[in-house]
């Protein structure tokens, strides 16, 4: 608190000369009687202040002041003055010789411009009776005596000049002086009954009025102060900076929030232009806004603002006119600081639509692209074109030379597509080593092929990694808008198979759709016809891969993979068969029967005395869309009588992304059955970080292809960590899949991965056999492993 200023100042030089004026009196009074009985009266009602019935403390110090002026005059009240004052000090400072002399004297000075104030008011008043002169002195002495200490707390301690409080007191001054001059009259004057309560009924009136007119004038003012309180603590504690400009876009007004955000202080920046601090990319739509907002009409906006430092910050602009007696004299505006926003939206725009490796749009992208080049294509009545590139025994060259090798070389076979395509094609990264580009607006049937032999020469140059050498060639399909199809999916489906039969004809090479390749699709209609019986048939039997919890170096759940074995087909992989049934719709029956079947034997191993784990089942697409898989997995726990809580649920990113209203609710509905659920293939090709925050995962299941370049790829060690740390921020555990050396295990416990699944561990076997070879098998390194 600043005391000494210049308002105090003059106060504490008034104090000083009441001093003077009081040695003055000294010199000059004979009669000390009177005074002496005053101040002695001063101490006892200091000391024991006089209580009003209305409630207000009234000081007794206050009568005497004025009572030795009335009779004895301004000099001989400094007296009394000094002394009440000198009190105060004295019990108010402990110790009392800490007293604050600054202090003391303003006080004087205070109590001695109030007493003249009231003794100017006696000459203006000596014509009027004695019960007036009384009541107007008195009302002048505490008033002023208010108005200065108003002005102290408006100087010292920035105090609003009439605060609720001070108006409260004003309040009870009036009323106790009514009372108190009354009482005063009559000790001065005595007079009779009649007089006495003619007086008081025309005091009590006064009281009434004094109060209906300081209440309202109270309430009034109260109500002003608390509005612009509470606009002021809006103002200065937003979290976001508030601001007002002028006409000319001039600051006037701005929170503390500045400071904190872009580093200024609200001082310097005032009456200085908004503008001058804008990016200059962003200058004419700042300027635009802020003249609509001044023709009245609010707005919202985004602009990149400059720090004090030189770096850039965005912010986001709520704004509007300020209008004062219905005229627009300026503009309010609230900015948001959504720096961190942005760059989190960019980065997972990045990974959600881009291709890690190459940089190139992902699928997701590249199916939006694609139909948005059918639609116009439509709508133009003109041609597009799709290719479908896959490299040659790409999967040699990550077995030989690794996944890093392999990283790169993908990344020189894009930028080589790119540079041999049209202006306007759209190259995009599928996954793996699989390339697709769209060609809009093509004016012939024949226009991509001279590009696709472009490709092939380029990419029969060679390419130089890491000191070496390396060859690579593609297969590529072709197929044409509208004449190979009129949706996304037929047109990937016969570009698909027009690559494959480029690569069945040895490949480096490219093959344009036909009738001929409707050969290639025979095969997957005897795969789809034997599906349809291999249930009734019971062709289909399950293996089991165990997961190891690293925690404790036990089985804590197992993964059930589908097998299926034809008598005409031999035996077939999940993953030439599992797509024919997910685009045939039979992929419901089997799944159904999956679920069955692994919550069936885990109730078994159960039965039998071994330790409960979860059981883990794969999810399709398919089966996620269909209204009541809920209903029939209910409907297999009560059949198995298996507890849901030794069920999990594992679904693939992709999966995410298609109707994700449905898919979220029914991921909801499995959980409420106490099912828990994992991520599969967690950071290929999709990415699922915008839905892991709105959904509670129980685990999240690391692709293959990063454990496979553990130790080689320190990119992919970056990956696997930041995977970690992102589900255990989200208090959901991690699953290593693939782990086929004790390195990578190492290296996974190191950086706390909650459990493995791999060959190291097991490859999947029969339930018989995985009784004998996982539970009773050896425990190595304390890891349970397969025993030969």
């Amino acid at each position: 608190m600043k005391d000494k200023n210049l308002y105090t100042m003059v106060l504490f030089l008034t104090g000083i000369y009441t001093i003077y004026v009081c040695f003055g009196f000294i010199q000059s009074n004979k009669d000390w009687q009177s005074l002496i009985i005053i101040c002695l009266l001063i101490a006892i009602v200091d000391l024991f202040p006089t209580k009003l019935p209305n409630g207000f403390w009234y000081n007794g110090a206050t009568l005497s002041f004025l009572y030795i002026m009335y009779s004895k005059g301004i000099s001989a009240s400094t007296v009394p003055i000094i002394f009440s004052t000198l009190m105060f000090f004295l019990s108010a400072s402990k110790p009392f010789y800490k007293i604050n002399w600054f202090r003391l004297f303003s006080t004087l000075g205070m109590y001695f411009i109030s007493m003249m104030c009231a003794a100017a008011s006696l000459k203006v008043l000596n014509q009027f009776p004695l019960i007036v002169q009384i009541l107007g002195i008195t009302f002048v002495f505490d008033n002023v005596n208010l108005l200065i200490r108003a002005g102290i707390m408006k100087f010292v301690n920035k105090s609003p000049f009439f605060s609720e409080f001070a108006l409260k007191k004003v309040y009870g001054v009036q009323v106790s002086l009514l009372v108190l001059t009354i009482l005063l009259y009559h000790l001065v004057q005595s007079t009779n009954a009649i007089d006495l309560i003619t007086e008081v009924i025309i005091a009590a009136f006064l009281m009434l009025l004094i109060n209906f007119l300081i209440s309202a004038y109270n309430k009034h003012i109260y109500k002003i102060e608390e509005s612009k309180q509470r606009y002021q603590s809006l103002f200065d504690r937003n979290p976001d900076i508030v601001f007002t400009l002028d006409l000319s876009g001039k600051f006037t007004s701005i929170n503390p929030m500045l400071e904190k955000i872009l580093g200024y202080s609200p001082e310097s920046i005032l009456d200085v232009n908004l503008f001058e601090y804008v990016i200059s990319t962003g200058k004419q739509e700042a300027i635009h806004r802020i003249e609509q907002a001044l023709l009245g009409n609010p707005q919202q906006f985004t602009i990149g603002v400059l720090t004090k430092e030189g770096t850039s910050r965005d912010m986001f602009i709520t704004c509007g006119p300020t209008v004062v007696n219905d005229q627009i004299v300026g503009v309010y505006g609230i900015a948001k600081d959504i720096t961190e926003q942005k760059q989190a939206e960019q980065i997972i725009h990045k990974m959600a639509y881009f291709d890690e490796i190459t940089g190139l749009p992902n699928r997701s992208n590249f199916q939006e692209r694609m139909a948005e080049t059918l639609e116009k294509a439509g709508t133009n009545n003109s041609l597009a074109g799709l290719m479908f590139l896959d490299l040659d025994k790409f999967k040699h060259v990550n077995d030989t030379l690794g996944h890093h090798t392999g990283d790169l070389l993908l990344f020189d076979v894009s930028k080589r597509i790119i540079q041999s395509v049209p202006e306007g094609s759209i190259v995009s990264r599928l996954g793996g080593d699989e390339f697709t580009i769209i060609f809009p607006n093509l004016s012939h049937t024949d226009e991509v092929i001279p590009v696709a032999d472009e490709i092939l020469r380029a990419l029969a140059e060679p390419f130089y990694l890491h000191n070496r050498e390396l060859y690579i060639t593609t297969s590529i399909g072709i197929c044409i808008y509208p004449e190979h199809g009129n949706d996304v999916e037929t047109l990937i489906k016969n570009a698909d198979a027009s690559m494959y039969r480029a690569k069945e004809s040895g490949g480096n090479t490219y093959s344009v759709y036909s009738k001929n390749i409707q050969e290639l699709n025979e095969a997957k209609h005897k795969i789809h016809s034997n599906l349809h019986k291999a249930i009734l048939r019971e062709e289909f039997y399950l293996h089991f891969q165990p997961k190891i919890d690293l925690t404790t170096d036990k089985i804590n759940g197992v993964e059930a993979l589908i097998r299926w074995e034809n008598q005409e087909l031999g035996p077939m992989s999940p993953v030439q068969f599992i797509p024919i049934a997910e685009e045939s719709g039979l992929i419901l029956p089997i799944g159904e029967w999956v679920l069955r079947t692994a919550c069936k034997q885990n109730k078994a191993w159960q039965d039998a005395g071994f330790p409960p784990i979860v059981m883990s089942v794969n999810l399709s697409s398919i089966q996620l869309q269909n209204d009541h898989l809920v209903s029939t997995i209910g409907q297999i726990l009560r059949e198995t009588e298996l507890d849901p809580q030794w069920l999990e649920i594992e679904i693939t990113e992709s999966m995410l992304l298609q109707n994700t209203q449905h898919t979220m609710k029914v991921l909801e509905e499995i959980k409420e059955l106490g099912i828990s659920i994992s991520i599969d293939d967690f950071g290929v090709g999709y990415s699922s970080l915008s839905y892991l925050k709105h959904f509670s995962f129980d685990y999240l299941k690391m692709d293959k292809s990063f454990i496979d370049n553990l130790n080689m790829s320190p990119k992919d060690e970056l990956i696997i960590s930041g995977i970690i740390q992102l589900a255990h921020s989200l208090n959901m555990k991690v699953i290593a899949e693939g782990v086929e050396s004790s390195e990578q295990l190492t290296y996974l416990r190191e950086q706390g991965c909650d459990c493995v699944q791999g060959y190291l561990i097991s490859k999947p076997l029969p339930a018989g056999e995985f009784i004998e070879r996982v539970w009773f098998s050896e425990k190595k390194d304390g890891i349970v492993v397969e025993t030969e």
